[in-house]
């Protein structure tokens, strides 16, 4: 079963935000600067934008984009790339950042370039480059099984679900509308897929189910599934 959605006007409120690889960052959720900003990053209220923490450089509107300008571990081994070794600790030179994860720094102007500086590619990688809206998502359980619909929200550019491989979303009472709100990369297609016994809706809740009608590019809009049925 499959259902179209209603695109709704542009989404103000966050009620809750989930991803696979972390925590909700939900203590940004309701500053000024109007959308979470980065990890490692904060909200300055007095010129309503996201900057990064002390001591982290990059784009503090991507959900990764502040990246540490000290690389981890220690200096028991030689540092990496464009980092040398201050007391105890490996740290980057002037002009470079740790964003590479394995002790390496490339320079702060190479991040987002479209050019792979780390060796796994991290310094061009959508977390790190791309901004980030929130988007939600709201449906009514029709479905009169006595089962609660299980749903979640997939990203189809990468390895990315809502609010996680383990967890879905879970409707609450039959005919309550529920709305959930994800944060995604501005752009990106994003896809519905509910389940509830043997009843299935969008691409399922385990994303494996074809349904172009079910997917929307992510954008800060509400989408409303309306009424899920078992018809």
């Amino acid at each position: 079963m499959s259902s179209v959605p209603k695109v709704l006007l542009a989404a103000s409120v966050v009620l809750g935000l989930g991803c696979v690889i972390e925590a909700p960052r939900t203590d940004n959720a309701n500053r000024p600067c109007g959308k979470p900003c980065s990890e490692h990053g904060y909200c300055e209220r007095d010129t309503d934008r996201c900057l990064c923490d002390s001591g982290y450089v990059g784009n503090p509107y991507a959900a990764h984009g502040c990246q540490p300008l000290q690389p981890s571990g220690q200096c028991d081994t030689t540092c990496g790339l464009n980092a040398y070794c201050d007391g105890s600790t490996c740290r980057c030179a002037d002009g470079f950042v740790a964003v590479c994860g394995t002790g390496d720094c490339v320079a702060e102007a190479s991040l987002c370039d479209g050019i792979e500086d780390c060796s796994n590619a991290a310094d061009e990688q959508p977390d790190v480059c791309f901004e980030t809206v929130v988007m939600e998502w709201s449906l009514t359980d029709e479905c009169d099984d006595a089962t609660p619909i299980d749903w979640r929200v997939w990203a189809t550019e990468r390895d990315w679900v809502w609010p996680g491989p383990d967890d879905p979303f879970v409707t609450r009472a039959l005919g309550e509308r529920g709305t959930e709100a994800i944060e995604c990369l501005i752009g990106e297609t994003v896809c519905f897929g509910g389940s509830a016994g043997d009843a299935h809706w969008g691409v399922g809740v385990a994303g494996t189910i074809e349904c172009d009608a079910c997917c929307e590019p992510c954008a800060a809009v509400s989408i409303d599934y309306g009424a899920l049925t078992c018809q």
